[in-house]
Parts: structure tokens; C-alpha cells; sequence
């Protein structure tokens, strides 16, 4: 018996919504593969500006200085007005990135997890670091660095999670005992 038009039609109406929803589901794949690239991409290039001679410098400043420039009532005040210059205050440049690496999370460009597993424990010393700092140049503008104190926030809930659920790291494969690392206290 031959096929009807409408049969006909109707299974090339079918073929044709299989091949457009398949296409969709592609298109969804790659729209993620792309997105993760992206975000790889921003993570590497933000990591890699750790390291960059400005940023080293403006790290050990606030390591090494900061404490004690923060005693000048010059230094102080200068912060305070909002009027400084860049050169003598380093600490804006450290505190400029880890703003921009919270704004990145907070709006979704940069994945949580990418971060939290690897900058956790510096952007929580910097944001120890640059308290005071921050305090000041709050008097005149509020809104200083609230992406960086977003992420040293998501930053101490990721330690304290860290904390209660540690890594379980897989057993030494035999022969690769001596890789093992003792604790230090239990080795005292």
C-alpha cells in the first residue's frame, strides 16, 4: 500500500524537528566548552598577573611595609582624602586586583570553585593585610573594595569547608612510599 502525503510529511516534519533539536543540543555544548575555555583563559591570565614585577612589588610592600608606613599620619591621610599617589601607595595596586578578580566571580565570568581552590589562602592574607587600608579609603568612598571583601568572604567559608571535609588524597602506589610527607608534629 503506498504511503499517504500526509504520512509522508508528517515523518519528514519529524526528521526535521530530530535534526533541529540535535543541532540545539550541539550548540549548547559548545556554548559551555567555549565558556569554560573563557574562563580558563581569565583565570590563567589573572594568575599569571601575580606574578607580573608591579604586582611582586606592591605583594612584598604590604608584607614587609605596610604596617609601619600605616603609622605615618602623612601616609594616613593621604588615604583618608582619597589623594595619594600610586607610586608611594602600593597596596592599591594589590588591592586593585583582588578587586577585580571578586568582581569577575560575583558577576559569573570566572568559576568559584577554578578560584577557591587555588587563591583562597592568598587572597585571604592580603585581605588581613589591607584591612586598615581598606578602612580608610572607606571614610570617602564606601563602596572601596567590596568584590575584594566578596571574595575573601567566599575565600574563609572555602577554608572552613576545606577544613571539616579535607582532600583524601589516594594511597602511594607501592614502590612510591618514601614520596610520602610526614607531618611535622607527628614526626617531633
Amino acid at each position: 500500500m503506498p504511503a499517504s502525503w500526509e504520512a509522508i510529511s508528517a515523518v519528514a516534519s519529524l526528521i526535521t524537528a530530530a535534526v533541529i533539536a540535535a543541532t540545539a543540543i550541539t550548540a549548547i555544548v559548545q556554548i559551555r566548552h567555549l565558556r569554560t575555555a573563557n574562563q580558563l583563559s581569565a583565570a590563567l591570565s589573572l594568575y599569571s598577573e601575580m606574578d607580573e614585577p608591579d604586582l611582586r612589588k606592591a605583594r612584598t610592600f604590604v608584607q614587609t611595609g605596610l604596617e609601619e608606613r600605616m603609622q605615618d599620619p602623612v601616609f594616613r591621610e593621604e588615604l583618608l582624602s582619597g589623594k595619594f599617589d600610586r607610586d608611594v601607595h602600593l597596596e592599591i595596586k594589590l588591592g586593585n586586583y583582588w578587586e577585580k578578580f571578586g568582581l569577575l566571580m560575583r558577576t559569573g565570568l570566572l568559576d568559584k570553585k577554578l578560584f577557591l581552590d587555588w587563591g583562597t589562602g592568598a587572597c585571604l592574607r592580603a585581605w588581613q593585610s589591607l584591612r586598615e587600608v581598606t578602612r580608610a579609603l572607606r571614610v570617602g568612598t564606601p563602596e572601596t573594595w567590596r568584590d575584594f571583601e566578596y571574595l575573601a568572604r567566599l575565600s574563609a567559608r572555602h577554608l572552613n569547608a576545606a577544613r571539616r571535609h579535607p582532600l583524601r588524597q589516594p594511597k602511594w602506589q607501592e614502590g612510591f612510599e618514601e614520596f610520602e610527607i610526614r607531618e611535622a608534629a607527628a614526626e617531633r
